[in-house]
């Protein structure tokens, strides 16, 4: 399957001004797209498409507003199901070309500082199969908002290709990263789909923006990857082993492979 949507315009809100329209002057712009930019969703988990960079008041901030082209005259929002590829089947977007698609979630401007959040979307969540109506949602309750840290230019990035064995499928996987030494939660986790090449091959590339290793956020030595394999989309049926890098460090502006050459194999 593919999700693709067509953005118009990109708005933040400031906190105490959700009731206010997109295009209240109170609402700073991200980014305006003449013609629309076209994103395909579930390319996107753990590879960051930048939406827009600007200047705006320091503050507290409640919402990102995605504000979608409509759907006529051709369709610019849609899925494609893989058992039928040809025929694009239109995505419901409610209110999403005039108010926008409110995506919930604080994050902090700081004054005179880059500041960066990430757009997850959990397409688990994001899109909804209605029923006997034949419609297909998308929710803005399956998109959250990330402030992982300060600024992407203050980053490290992990990166890897995850692969199964000949004529081994998979649909879907579970990538979580973890800081170790001392151990502590995720820092970042999500949902990759896997895409079928030849000969014979279930493959899907990732990559994540992490703190450094030792920094203030993050004061782990070293982080590891998990990644869990499944047969369907609804991640229920685990088709492979468990997987666990070796530990690695992340240095800011470094792309770091999955030790030890960015490789995931997963074992049936």
């Amino acid at each position: 399957m593919s999700v693709h949507i067509t953005i118009d315009k990109v708005v933040v809100v400031p906190a105490g001004k959700e009731g206010l329209p997109d295009n209240d002057p109170g609402l700073p712009v991200i980014a305006v797209f003449p013609g629309g930019l076209g994103v395909e969703i579930l390319n996107l988990h753990f590879v960051p498409q930048i939406l827009g960079t600007t200047a705006i008041p320091a503050g507290s901030y409640s919402q990102v507003r995605l504000i979608l082209a409509p759907n006529q005259p051709d369709l610019s929002n849609y899925v494609i199901l893989a058992d039928n590829p040809g025929v694009k089947l239109p995505l419901k977007t409610p209110s999403a070309q005039q108010s926008g698609l409110k995506i919930v979630g604080n994050f902090t401007v700081t004054a005179g500082a880059g500041n960066s959040i990430l757009l997850d979307f959990n397409p688990s969540d994001a899109i909804v199969f209605a029923g006997n109506s034949g419609n297909i949602i998308l929710k803005p309750t399956g998109i959250r908002i990330i402030q992982v840290f300060n600024s992407l230019a203050n980053a490290g990035a992990v990166f890897g290709f995850i692969r199964s064995p000949l004529f081994q499928s998979w649909s879907s996987a579970s990538v979580a990263v973890v800081p170790r030494d001392p151990a502590a939660a995720a820092v970042t986790a999500g949902v990759v789909f896997s895409n079928f090449s030849s000969p014979s091959v279930w493959k899907s590339p990732f990559t994540a923006f992490l703190p450094p290793s030792g920094s203030a956020a993050v004061p782990s030595a070293h982080y590891k990857v998990f990644v869990q394999a499944y047969r369907d989309t609804a991640q229920s049926v685990p088709t492979f082993k468990h997987y666990s890098s070796s530990p690695f460090t992340v240095v800011a502006g470094v792309d770091t492979p999955v030790p030890p050459d960015g490789t995931v194999l997963l074992v049936p």
